[in-house]
């Protein structure tokens, strides 16, 4: 029996072949795989595409899968479910068990390798993501950058912008953002920031990695960019706890797991949500990802008891780095 997980969202989408024991035996990687952000066209070619490259690498064992998991961002909006379970049903072999999921599912077991909880996802975008012990799942947040997305890349790199031209005319202090800013866009003067942004890239794109600029500031002490960290942690917290109360625990401690490129400075962001718990419920264990996403894709898959899933995510991260070096 062979297991194929997919994880994909609106940057790139990876796909394993491993063994129920976590070995894995084939690996592809694409571009994103959001159906809600791309033509039908591109999106059953980006599919197509990731499952071909699979067979090719092994054509025997790609016959053997037996269980699929595929976590894609947007696929349970609109139509999008639906669609995708008629293509992957078409791609993949004959009584193959299929299920599909958020892609924030498969964050949220590779930190709690498949037992229910709550995952914090947060990067170029932001979503909630709850999941108790009858598998029902509830979402708060993620609505898009347009209008909601707070804690995001994005959101964090528009509040640093904001300190920097507030303290560039004066309505606000002078912070260590403003030369780190300068400094990642190459620029002389702050005004020249706003032919940057407004440039041909899509705002977004080139807003979200300035929270990085902003971690790195609130590490030196900066207190704006620590201002701008306590906000998005109380956004956070914020966004957790209404999805606790939409699906609430019968465990006293629900474990929560930080997914994402914003929280790669885990403990930075750990130490104030714990803060802030404190003065509120305190029943909330902050922990990172124990694995990869598609780590917990397979997990997905698999359906196994918490210790089996956890000699399993062993094997398999181990399998994935020698397979990454070879």
């Amino acid at each position: 029996m062979h297991v194929l997980a997919i994880d994909g969202g609106g940057t790139k989408t990876i796909a394993t072949i491993s063994t129920c024991h976590g070995q894995i035996m084939a690996l592809a990687e694409t571009g994103k795989s959001n159906p809600t952000s791309m033509s039908f066209e591109h999106f059953t070619e980006t599919i197509t595409e990731l499952i071909n490259d699979l067979k090719r690498q092994q054509p025997q064992e790609f016959q053997h899968i037996t269980k699929c998991h595929a976590g894609l961002s947007g696929v349970t909006e609109n139509n999008n479910e639906k669609i995708t379970y008629a293509l992957l049903t078409s791609l993949l072999p004959k009584d193959c068990q299929l299920s599909l999921s958020n892609d924030g599912m498969n964050a949220l077991y590779a930190g709690t390798l498949g037992q229910p909880g709550i995952v914090q996802i947060s990067g170029t975008g932001a979503i909630t993501l709850s999941i108790d012990a009858s598998g029902r799942i509830e979402r708060t947040a993620g609505w898009g950058y347009i209008f909601d997305d707070e804690g995001s890349g994005y959101d964090i790199g528009i509040r640093t912008l904001k300190a920097v031209f507030k303290a560039f005319d004066k309505r606000g202090p002078e912070t260590l953002l403003t030369t780190a800013v300068l400094e990642y866009f190459r620029l002389n003067s702050v005004p020249e920031i706003i032919e940057v942004v407004y440039g041909e890239g899509h705002p977004r794109d080139t807003i979200s990695p300035l929270s990085k600029v902003a971690i790195e500031c609130a590490k030196r002490g900066d207190g704006e960019a620590n201002t701008i960290i306590d906000q998005v942690c109380h956004v956070f917290y914020q966004s957790i706890d209404a999805c606790y109360k939409k699906n609430p625990f019968a465990d006293k401690q629900v474990k929560v797991v930080l997914a994402g490129g914003v929280f790669n400075e885990l403990e930075l962001f750990t130490k104030k949500l714990i803060a802030i718990d404190k003065k509120n419920s305190n029943q909330y264990d902050f922990v990172g990802a124990y694995s990869l996403p598609v780590g917990g894709a397979a997990l997905a898959a698999l359906n196994l008891p918490y210790d089996e899933a956890k000699l399993f995510i062993d094997q398999y991260d181990a399998s994935m780095k020698k397979f990454l070096t070879n």
